[in-house]
């Protein structure tokens, strides 16, 4: 406000507004990334960190997560992103993130029947076999089981032994296998058929 005043105390006045308009970003820096391994038995691991918190040039700035998970929880096999926003008063928004992987290093588990010992089926040198294929575990889902050696259930196995080997494979890679035999053995009897009786005269001038 400015006053002008003349020589006869006439006064007259005017006004104007100075506004400061605060166009600097707060500043905020993340952690590095977190890399770690499974807890045993968890698809996932507590992870601590240290939050972020921003600076700016006038006060009254406030940092806020806007995406991820708290530190001291359980994060998920897998990588989230950390995400924090400085936000200062003028309504100027700074964003950081860091990335924390939790990997699965935990082998799934597989257990194989015992051994299968049967006899050949009537009348043929081998026999079909039924049983149940063994299933994995795994402490995160995704696990699959497939036959890496031998034959299907209700297969036909010939005599003899085969080593039936199942492996699972959970969704980070990790494998486990297991084994089992099956045994084919021949009790089946043989059969035999003689001729029928034989009745002949002797020969002449022998006793036989």
């Amino acid at each position: 406000e400015y006053t002008v005043t003349d020589n006869s105390g006439n006064i007259a006045t005017c006004t104007f507004t100075v506004t400061v308009n605060d166009t600097e970003f707060p500043m905020i820096t993340c952690p590095s990334d977190v890399s770690v391994d499974n807890l045993q038995g968890l698809c996932g691991a507590i992870v601590s960190f240290t939050a972020p918190s921003g600076t700016d040039n006038c006060p009254g700035v406030t940092t806020s997560q806007t995406a991820g998970l708290v530190s001291g929880t359980v994060f998920p096999v897998g990588t989230t992103v950390q995400t924090f926003t400085a936000t200062d008063a003028s309504g100027n928004a700074t964003n950081c993130s860091f990335n924390v992987t939790v990997n699965d290093t935990e082998a799934p588990t597989i257990a194989c029947p015992s051994d299968i010992t049967v006899g050949t089926d009537p009348g043929s040198c081998d026999a079909v076999v039924n049983f149940t294929a063994p299933t994995g575990n795994d402490n995160c889902s995704g696990a699959t089981v497939a036959l890496s050696a031998g034959l299907a259930s209700g297969s036909t196995f010939v005599l003899g032994t085969t080593v039936q080997t199942y492996t699972v494979t959970d969704a980070s890679g990790n494998m486990a296998s297991c084994s089992f035999n099956i045994i084919v053995i021949d009790d089946e009897d043989p059969t035999i058929t003689c001729p029928s009786n034989i009745a002949v005269s002797n020969d002449a001038g022998i006793c036989g």
